[in-house]
């Protein structure tokens, strides 16, 4: 009987706990657009763990990929800033270094609390944590990157990393600058411009062994207001460039690039969303450790092997993922 009742208060508190949760409100602030690969990936990772929590998710995206201008910025952030005054969310999650500077800071010390998730800088860089601000880092895999990468290729001595000119490069150049790595490091570059870009590419044919790809979604046409699709800067770049790459985001390799030991979003947003959870449930923000998963997806784009006559391994098949 004991054990019946037991069992009975156990459920009665599970119920309990689930229905603290119900009806409360988190807001998604994302620094990108909503089709963007790895807004997607944030997504499906938050909405897996909030399903059936009866919790309510809006989204807002600030668009800050394909918008890069000053005025953009500031008008998108005071619409996140109404948005946040309309739909008063019992949290707010925000995705991405535009994000956590743009919105976030905003909020530093007052009562409403945000969980930030994707950051690439320092968190002090924007002044958290705070007493109502936590989260979640970060961080690249590069020297794991190039590991597998020289399993590909074991003679490359010389590599360098190009990037768009955007906030989330300078932050992710400047957190690079300094490292140590298995092979010798040439340079960094940031380019905005489609024309300098492709002027950088094939420089970088004769000077190095391989390449880096970080992220070119705010690369735009001279004169042009709205960046190129990331899809068309890429497709440029794999038919021009004839070195073995390397990235570090799963969608780059996914799209065609050689290989990378990459971050998940999926992950990330996983990870925001678990804490976000414990805040519903009471937790301060000030009282959680700010997170950084480490796992990492090492991945091979076996039709990329074949273009730059490259053989995968055998002894590594069963340690990667391969894809098409």
């Amino acid at each position: 009987m004991k054990r019946h009742y037991l069992l009975i208060s156990l459920l009665l508190l599970i119920i309990i706990l689930g229905c603290a949760k119900a009806g409360k409100k988190v807001l998604l602030v994302f620094s990108y657009h909503p089709k963007f690969s790895w807004v997607i990936e944030e997504t499906i990772g938050v909405e897996d763990v909030f399903k059936d929590k009866g919790i309510t998710i809006e989204k807002f995206y600030l668009d800050t990929k394909r918008h890069t201008d000053s005025e953009w910025m500031k008008n998108i952030a005071d619409e996140a800033v109404k948005k946040i005054d309309e739909f008063k969310p019992d949290v707010v999650i925000v995705f991405d270094d535009n994000a956590c500077e743009l919105v976030a800071k905003k909020y530093i010390g007052k009562k409403l609390p945000f969980v930030f998730c994707g950051m690439n800088a320092e968190p002090d860089v924007y002044g958290f944590p705070a007493e109502n601000i936590t989260g979640v880092l970060e961080r690249h895999h590069i020297k794991e990157s190039i590991d597998l990468l020289k399993k590909l290729v074991p003679d490359i001595k010389k590599y360098a990393i190009i990037t768009d000119a955007s906030h989330t490069s300078k932050v992710f150049v400047n957190g690079i600058n300094g490292m140590e790595y298995p092979i010798e490091f040439c340079e960094s570059y940031t380019i905005n411009d489609f024309d300098d870009w492709k002027e950088k590419v094939n420089e970088l044919q004769t000077k190095v062994d391989a390449i880096g790809l970080f992220v070119y979604h705010t690369i735009k046409k001279k004169g042009e207001e709205l960046s190129l699709p990331p899809e068309e800067v890429l497709k440029w770049t794999l038919k021009s460039n004839k070195l073995p790459e390397f990235a570090i985001l799963d969608f780059t390799i996914r799209d065609g690039a050689l290989c990378g030991v990459t971050l998940s979003g999926s992950e990330q947003g996983k990870t925001a969303a678990e804490i976000t959870l414990v805040i519903l449930d009471g937790e301060k923000p000030s009282d959680i450790p700010i997170k950084c998963p480490e796992k990492g997806n090492p991945i091979i784009n076996e039709k990329r092997a074949k273009e730059l006559n490259i053989k995968i391994p055998e002894d590594i098949l069963d340690k990667v993922e391969i894809v098409n």
